[in-house]
This record gives structure tokens, C-alpha cells and sequence, in this order.
């Protein structure tokens, strides 16, 4: 059954809106100022092009959607009714982000913290061990150089570190292998929504409680929002690059974190700066979805989209039914329009 378009709210948004917004005094402390719009605040824009972060391209191949498009367990997302009450979601109407719980947290870190140790840490220790073998067998005042080499303190030391290793990233695989809904689920409900259909933005009191999961903290246009691009080093000290949506006015903040692996932290500027614009595209109803790969089976239930493609004679299946050659093509092709807007 097609899905039938639903119509837009009287307020959803249209770049024209910025000129009608509150020019109150601003309230924002100086603790909230510095950590949560201390960066770089992006322009408003009326982005006409076809944008999006490289990270769709990468992680939603024709291959992929036509995978999902094929698992019986995707095709109830294809109910509006089923998705109206589904944490995470994006699709022709909204944007909704939840977090993943304390404990997908805990053993997703057992799992990394397991395979870099096993990786990296078993590496090293071995490698010491073996310095200090050799400075044991050349000090040694008795018996050969192989046997003091082997009978040298510490041999112990690597495997610990690998039987350790092995173990936290068995423990953290097998979790979420076995018990995902326990070690790797999400929140009873989500963090925040951008809301294409109505214009506004809805930050969730406190997700991580189900008697609490759905209570709406705040409902605000997402004209009255600005954008900044913040940075923060890594564990090298080089620059991650991330996104903070803050209202103009009150203490109000939507990180931009871990969406799909569309939101999230990057060392580059540049994808940032490209996911801006393609949330500004995604938000205004004057103008179609942005055209990229995990949209496309959405297109048919958005009004202005639908009247697009009808116009243009857009095929609905242009992504699901490329080949990889030309596919690559496009990918590339992508990533010299970021390079060539935002450098």
C-alpha cells in the first residue's frame, strides 16, 4: 500500500522565517555560552543543492538499501503508524534521535577497549618484555644467552595482557551478539527531533527513564535555532569537529551526536559544515528532500518531493538500482562538491 503524503503544518519551516524571529535579550549564561555555542556559528543559508556528509555515500550503497529493502524486519518501517513511536527514526517527517543505554555503553567500551588491547597494548608489552630478556641475558654472569633470554621475569606479562584483552572484547561481543536489546539498545525514549512536517524542534526532558521517556522539555521552531560548529582534540591532540543546534534565546541545545553515524564527531570541517546545509534543505518545506541514497524510499510521502520528482521524472529507484561503477562515480563526485562549497 503507497503511502499517502501528509500535509505540512501551517508553521513548518521556510528560510523566509529567519527575518520574523524574537528579538529578545538573549539568556544564555557564560558557562552555557562556552561549552555548549563556543565554536564557530555557521550561516543561515538556503541551500539549492544536493548535499550530504560523505558517511552516507560510504554506508548506504545500492547494495545496502536494497538488502534492507529486502528484510521483512525494515518493512514495518514502511507503517506510519509503527514508526510514530520509535525512538530512532529518520524519514520524510522527522529526525529523532535516541541514545544508546548505560550498558550498551559499557560493552560497546569493553569490546573497543578489549580489541585495542589486544592490538596494540599485548603488542607493546611484548615487544618490552623482550627488550628486557635480552638486557637479562646479557647481564646474566651464568649460562647461555638463550637459556637466561628464556628464563628472563615478565615472559608472563604479554599474555596476561592478551588473556585480558581477549577476554573484555569476548565479553563485550557477546553481549551484544547474543542479548542486544540488553547490551546494545537504546534509551525508552529518544533526546531530541527535528520535525520536518511542523517546523519545530523537541528536546526530551529525560529519555533514560521509561516513566519520563516521552516528556517533552521543549517545543521550539527551528527557525529560532543557530548552528555551531565546535571543536574539541582527541586522544592525539588532533582537532574532532562536531555540531551544537543552541536557540538564540534560551538555554536550550541539540547536539548533533551519533545519528546513524551521520551526526557525529569527524576530523574534518568540511562534513560539518555539509551536514548543516543538508539539515537546512531537510527542514524547509519549499524545497524537495535532499536527493541522497538512505532518503530515496521516503521521497513518495513528502508533498513537495513527490511533486518534484513527478515534474522531473526522477526514477523512484534512481539509487536502490545503480551499479557500483556508477555509483562510485557519484560518490566521487560528491566529494568534490564538498571540497569545492566549503574549502
Amino acid at each position: 500500500m503507497a503511502e499517502i503524503p501528509r500535509a505540512y503544518a501551517e508553521d513548518a519551516y521556510t528560510p523566509d522565517r529567519l527575518r520574523r524571529r524574537p528579538t529578545d535579550e538573549c539568556r544564555h549564561s557564560r558557562k552555557f555560552r562556552t561549552f555548549s555555542a563556543g565554536g564557530e556559528r555557521l550561516a543561515h543559508r538556503d541551500p539549492s543543492v544536493d548535499i550530504s556528509p560523505m558517511h552516507d555515500w560510504q554506508h548506504n550503497t545500492p547494495e545496502d538499501l536494497r538488502e534492507r529493502e529486502a528484510d521483512p524486519a525494515m518493512s514495518r518501517f514502511k507503517d506510519h503508524e509503527y514508526r510514530v513511536d520509535q525512538p530512532l527514526r529518520w524519514d520524510e517527517e522527522c529526525i529523532r534521535f535516541a541514545s544508546h543505554t548505560k550498558w550498551a555503553f559499557i560493552f560497546g567500551m569493553m569490546r573497543v577497549l578489549g580489541l585495542v588491547g589486544g592490538g596494540m597494548f599485548t603488542v607493546v608489552a611484548f615487544i618490552t618484555t623482550i627488550a628486557m630478556a635480552i638486557m637479562h641475558a646479557n647481564e646474566a654472569r651464568f649460562g647461555s644467552f638463550l637459556s637466561n633470554f628464556l628464563d628472563a621475569p615478565g615472559w608472563i606479562v604479554p599474555f596476561v595482557a592478551l588473556l585480558i584483552s581477549a577476554s573484555m572484547w569476548g565479553v563485550g561481543e557477546g553481549m551484544q551478539r547474543f542479548f542486544p536489546y540488553f547490551a546494545a539498545g537504546f534509551q525508552p525514549g529518544p533526546m531530541w527531533e527535528l520535525n520536518r512536517r511542523t517546523g519545530q524542534v523537541i528536546v526530551f526532558a529525560d529519555p533514560s527513564k521509561r516513566r519520563t521517556a516521552w516528556k517533552v522539555g521543549h517545543t521550539l521552531p527551528f527557525h529560532e535555532f543557530d548552528c555551531y560548529l565546535l571543536s574539541t582534540p582527541d586522544a592525539q591532540g588532533s582537532p574532532q569537529y562536531s555540531l551544537s543546534l543552541v536557540h538564540h534565546l534560551d538555554e536550550v541545545q541539540v547536539r548533533l551526536v551519533g545519528m546513524f553515524g551521520m551526526f557525529g564527531a569527524t576530523q574534518s570541517h568540511l562534513e560539518q559544515r555539509a551536514t548543516w546545509d543538508m539539515l537546512q534543505r531537510y527542514m524547509d518545506v519549499s524545497q524537495p528532500l535532499p536527493d541522497f541514497p538512505m532518503l530515496e524510499q521516503d521521497r513518495l510521502a513528502d508533498p513537495t518531493t513527490r511533486e518534484h520528482d513527478k515534474r522531473t521524472g526522477r526514477d523512484p529507484r534512481f539509487w536502490r538500482d545503480m551499479d557500483d561503477a556508477t555509483y562510485d562515480r557519484y560518490v566521487e563526485a560528491q566529494q568534490g562538491k564538498i571540497n569545492a562549497l566549503y574549502l
